[in-house]
């Protein structure tokens, strides 16, 4: 995975460009359209309501809206490829969370041989004003006629006007493309990218769910790892104080009562911050997987704290009206 920043230095040590006019786009991009999946009822993450008193700004997008799945169609693939009548191949533009969009080929490969080369790429980047940037996970395929052996990658970036481009210098190799991922020698190009409005003091939602279901089947044995090696070493801190169980029990009776009552009132903030912190990487494709689980953790356990609370105001009631009869 890297930005082809080193076109921009081909290009200036080339000389001044002259004016070209604007791009044109090659192929045919159309929208995706949502497949029915069957035997995927919807999960306890489609159906957990969003709103909450501390997780999520009223408001805000949800993921669904910031979500698109396109496809690209390049004709003549061979031609290109073969004789390089073009050193580089970009599809229209494409809106996605409120950003304008567009992918790039190498036919030949971007700095690299006889591999293709494949990015997604902010449009109009000179424009952006400084400071700007959109955090996305994005998968990009090449499709070939029998779709089990179609090549997928997928890969978190944070966008911004320095880096406004990301994606695979080796896709995949030249030869495979000519093999079987060519139909009347047209190559299909699919990508999904979702925007996601990451928040570093609070779990947040990331993923569409038809998108996440798609990740979770590549990816569910790693975030089944990543949560039992959490699991087991918070099981052996544990295990630890459980041992020493007999110097904590010296050190917390020899603490004010005031120094107590701060200690086990860890206010809900650091918690949360924390959660982040601990389960979320910008460069690990499962950390939307994670977030989104313990989004869905932390407004069930939410939801729970309100019932509990409704069913002790209604006990109290109970007790009052039992009291006057």
């Amino acid at each position: 995975m890297t930005s082809h920043a080193s076109r921009l230095k081909e290009a200036l040590a080339g000389g001044q460009a002259k004016d070209k006019g604007p791009v044109v786009a090659d192929g045919v991009l159309t929208v995706t359209p949502d497949s029915p999946e069957a035997g995927w009822g919807p999960s306890v993450l489609d159906t957990v309501s969003a709103d909450s008193s501390f997780l999520e700004d009223d408001g805000g997008k949800q993921p669904n809206q910031l979500f698109g799945k396109f496809t690209w169609k390049i004709d003549n693939f061979s031609e290109i490829s073969n004789h390089g009548t073009k050193r580089e191949l970009r599809s229209s533009q494409f809106n996605v969370g409120e950003c304008k969009w567009y992918i790039l080929v190498y036919p030949q490969g971007c700095d690299v041989c006889n591999h293709l080369s494949l990015f997604l790429c902010v449009a109009d980047y000179d424009k952006l004003l400084p400071g700007w940037s959109h955090f996305a996970q994005f998968t990009i395929a090449v499709v070939n006629k029998d779709p089990k052996k179609s090549k997928y990658s997928d890969t978190l970036h944070r966008f911004c006007k320095k880096e406004h481009d990301w994606g695979w210098k080796k896709f995949m190799e030249l030869s495979k493309v000519l093999d079987g991922f060519t139909v009347a020698d047209t190559l299909v190009i699919k990508a999904q990218v979702q925007v996601i409005l990451d928040r570093p003091n609070r779990p947040f939602r990331c993923l569409d769910s038809q998108y996440r279901r798609e990740l979770v089947r590549v990816y569910l044995t790693n975030v089944e790892s990543i949560c039992r090696r959490f699991c087991e070493e918070k099981r052996q801190r544990l295990s630890w104080l459980r041992d020493e169980s007999g110097c904590f029990r010296s050190w917390w009776l020899g603490l004010h009562p005031e120094r107590q009552k701060q200690l086990s009132r860890e206010k809900g903030e650091a918690i949360l911050k924390g959660i982040v912190k601990q389960f979320f990487n910008e460069k690990e494709v499962t950390s939307t997987l994670v977030m989104d689980a313990l989004f869905c953790g932390c407004r069930q356990l939410e939801k729970l704290g309100e019932i509990r609370w409704s069913l002790s105001v209604a006990r109290e009631h109970i007790h009052y009206l039992s009291a006057q009869f």
